[in-house]
């Protein structure tokens, strides 16, 4: 190519490359001083041409990023970080963990700036002011917790069990379901991808402005919603997305996030008159039309897989590749959605991608066994309902050599 001005037009910005600047500057200085003039690589005034030219390339990548910075597709960092904002979106930073608990007394006391241990000594914040709600014989109510300490701080089923501010009329706490970790600060890729969802906020469709509501909070990992709008709840008629779904109604099944939040987003995305289903159930009032609204939802149900592996090792095999391979599949499984299936293939594919070179294989996968208990374990995949997730730990993946 030969050299250009910098211009933008319907395709974006064009710049010169660095040979393309070199060359120019080359042409110049013969222009200038005569053809003759000896510009080998190993002349001082070629040197001096060379120095020159790249300190204008590296100018033109600055006007690159520069360029690149006005668009969330391509933005990086701080000015990821901006160009969101127009969309009323911000960067999470590194997060708390959170948690389900379940509070329960024998009065409708209420709890202020309440504090929860959990078995490790960790101090867990419950939203403030909260009140016990009537349910049956006993007081109850169910609260995310927030752990005070910042990162990945886990607690599972029954961790969250003492009260560290005692209030008369509070009688026990416990946590029914695992914590939701703390994560690290959001990364750029991550944040895109809540950009394009967050465009649905002001959506044709109020069920896509649900969706992308929830996706904008805080501390949500994974969500998904269904929609019944017939007047069945039999699956296998058109629209009914799961056996049982209420009719005329919305099921949402969210990870993580504050409870008070996600029903509030709810409360102001779903339609007149529709039913929203769940098990989590948070009282909306509306006090300009005295109305107290219940709105529900579900947490994801998990199902915890054992994955068993037997590889046959090639030219080139490395024992360090058998622990490549569980973080491999371990990443892969966690990864997927609410209600998705685990696809044995798929196992298979994210064991191959730790090849560095697929066309040179170092070793081949002989069998991959699936279940959801030891044993006993198959090679078909496995199926979940609409709010459960698939579940796996490095302690569950066994991959042995053949």
């Amino acid at each position: 190519m030969t050299y250009f001005a910098p211009f933008v037009d319907e395709s974006g910005l064009h710049l010169p490359t660095f040979n393309d600047i070199l060359n120019q500057r080359i042409q110049d200085a013969k222009r200038i001083f005569g053809q003759n003039l000896y510009l080998g690589n190993d002349s001082i005034d070629f040197q001096m041409i060379s120095v020159e030219s790249l300190a204008l390339y590296e100018a033109m990548q600055a006007i690159q990023l520069a360029y690149n910075q006005t668009s969330p597709v391509t933005a990086i960092g701080n000015g990821l970080s901006s160009i969101v904002q127009i969309n009323g979106v911000q960067r999470r930073p590194a997060s708390y963990s959170t948690c389900d608990v379940v509070l329960t007394g024998n009065t409708s006391a209420t709890i202020i700036n309440g504090i929860v241990l959990d078995s490790a000594g960790y101090k867990w914040s419950l939203p403030s002011p909260i009140t016990l709600q009537k349910s049956g014989a006993i007081y109850k109510l169910t609260v995310t917790a927030t752990c005070q300490t910042i990162g990945d701080i886990s607690a599972l089923p029954g961790d969250i069990s003492t009260i560290d501010t005692p209030v008369r009329g509070w009688t026990d706490v416990t946590n029914l379901v695992a914590a939701v970790e703390g994560s690290p600060v959001e990364t750029d890729a991550t944040l895109r991808e809540r950009q394009a969802a967050s465009v649905s906020l002001p959506s044709q469709t109020i069920l896509d402005g649900t969706y992308a509501g929830i996706a904008s909070l805080d501390g949500v990992t994974r969500h998904v919603i269904y929609e019944n709008a017939t007047n069945f709840t039999t699956y296998g008629i058109p629209g009914v997305p799961f056996e049982g779904a209420p009719e005329h109604s919305i099921t949402a099944v969210v990870e993580g996030g504050v409870i008070e939040e996600i029903a509030e987003i709810i409360y102001n995305n779903r339609g007149l008159g529709c039913y929203t289903n769940g098990d989590i159930i948070t009282e909306i009032e509306e006090e300009e039309y005295g109305t107290v609204t219940p709105i529900r939802f579900y947490r994801p149900e998990y199902v915890p897989i054992y994955v068993n592996i037997e590889i046959h090792p090639l030219m080139g095999y490395a024992a360090e590749m058998l622990d490549e391979i569980k973080d491999a599949v371990n990443t892969y499984i966690n990864s997927l959605d609410i209600g998705e299936t685990l696809v044995v293939s798929s196992i298979n594919y994210a064991i191959v991608d730790t090849m560095v070179d697929k066309t040179n294989p170092t070793f081949s996968v002989r069998l991959i066994e699936i279940g959801v208990a030891p044993s006993p374990m198959g090679e078909e995949d496995i199926e979940v309902e609409y709010k459960q997730v698939v579940s796996t730990t490095l302690e569950l993946i066994t991959v042995s050599e053949v």
